[in-house]
């Protein structure tokens, strides 16, 4: 069984970026099996800074996912199998929402993300790691696997970050904040 990706919390590790440094509190994960398509929304965009070339470099990396398609940034190796990628952003005052959808041919390439389907119970799944609060109404926990029916658009909430380590709580800015300054 595949491990949930960090991709989903982690908006810098949709694109090519060798070490991201924005983060999601929140993301909301839709599948949509009827269409083939997954979708991701982030809320509450951070960032960690813990010296003045972190803020230079969280700046460097907003700036080319803000302009991805004028600045070309590429998608990261992990999403090739994706036919279809889009990236948008969605909000209101001083809050960002990335919202990515992804299409797929073939339910293998959700394994990218680390959801696994299993066609003889026609059912989806994905590893079960209590530090990520995964929330869910449409999925069922059985010992360390969440699982989902294979005909039913699902989703599920995840909140890596609720116990985060105090010294990078001190460090964590708000990404609307640091774009503000």
């Amino acid at each position: 069984m595949e491990q949930i990706k960090i991709l989903f919390f982690l908006l810098t590790s949709f694109f090519a970026f060798e070490k991201g440094h924005i983060a999601a509190d929140k993301t909301t994960v839709t599948v949509h099996p009827d269409k083939q398509e997954i979708v991701i929304v982030q809320e509450g965009l951070f960032t960690v800074i813990q010296s003045g070339k972190d803020s230079t470099l969280v700046l460097e990396q907003w700036d080319n996912i803000f302009h991805w398609k004028e600045n070309n940034t590429p998608w990261a190796k992990d999403l090739d199998s994706f036919s279809v990628k889009s990236f948008d952003l969605t909000g209101t005052q001083n809050t960002i929402r990335p919202k990515i959808t992804l299409k797929y041919s073939n339910e293998e390439s959700l394994r990218a993300l680390g959801i696994w389907y299993n066609p003889e119970k026609n059912q989806y799944s994905i590893n079960h790691i209590p530090e990520h609060n995964l929330k869910t109404k449409a999925g069922e926990l059985n010992g360390n696997y969440w699982n989902f029916e294979g005909g039913n658009t699902f989703s599920f909430t995840l909140e890596p970050f609720l116990q985060m380590p105090e010294r990078y709580q001190k460090s964590k800015v708000p990404l609307d904040e640091l774009l503000a300054k």
